[in-house]
């Protein structure tokens, strides 16, 4: 009888590992991503989603935008809801607001428009020296590469082309004591004179 309930035991404790070891080599091979219907993650779309912090904040940046809630070809009506404070320039081709800093720093953002759309933006950062120009320009550069993908360093500028047709441009426009950059959003091949 011991016997008997000795085999019975061994089976099951030999069903018992067979069936583990199993269970380890279907979890533990890799998965093909042909098959399982996942691709690379594309960084135009699939950025991690970090908080915006610092420099970045004080900016008005957000994550489902171009520039401070507003993108391309949103409504230029839309602009006036979003920028709270007074245009400083406003005509048929564009409007134009301040934003000032604590910091005694400050940042001109100007919203062109084509047939009622937001069609350019370009956004000029007045800095106090340049520390602040290589923090602004070390942040904003990690935050277009994460968003857009790798850049590409053209005529001083560097540019990133985003995923429906955009370009981002960034460039350093500091000259003797007068410190700041100089951002443009715009469709790819678009130049304005005020994006150069």
């Amino acid at each position: 009888m011991i016997r008997f309930f000795l085999h019975i035991g061994l089976a099951t404790l030999f069903a018992t590992l067979q069936s583990c070891n199993n269970g380890q080599k279907t979890t533990s091979q890799p998965s093909d991503s042909a098959t399982t219907g996942q691709t690379q993650p594309n960084p135009a779309v699939d950025y991690a989603a970090e908080p915006i912090t610092g420099r970045l904040a004080s900016l008005g940046l957000t994550r489902d935008s171009h520039w401070r809630g507003i993108s391309l070809g949103d409504d230029l009506a839309a602009v006036k809801t979003i920028e709270k404070g007074e245009a400083f320039e406003n005509d048929a081709r564009h409007v134009g607001y301040t934003v000032e800093f604590p910091s005694l720093e400050s940042m001109d953002v100007l919203y062109y428009q084509q047939n009622g759309k937001v069609s350019t933006i370009t956004v000029d950062l007045f800095l106090n020296n340049r520390v602040s120009v290589d923090g602004y320009s070390k942040e904003l550069t990690t935050y277009f590469t994460t968003r857009y993908g790798a850049a590409k360093l053209r005529n001083g500028s560097t540019n990133w082309n985003g995923p429906t047709g955009e370009q981002i441009t960034l460039r350093d426009v500091s000259k003797g004591k007068d410190f700041g950059l100089k951002i443009a959003i715009a469709p790819v091949g678009q130049t304005t004179a005020s994006a150069k």
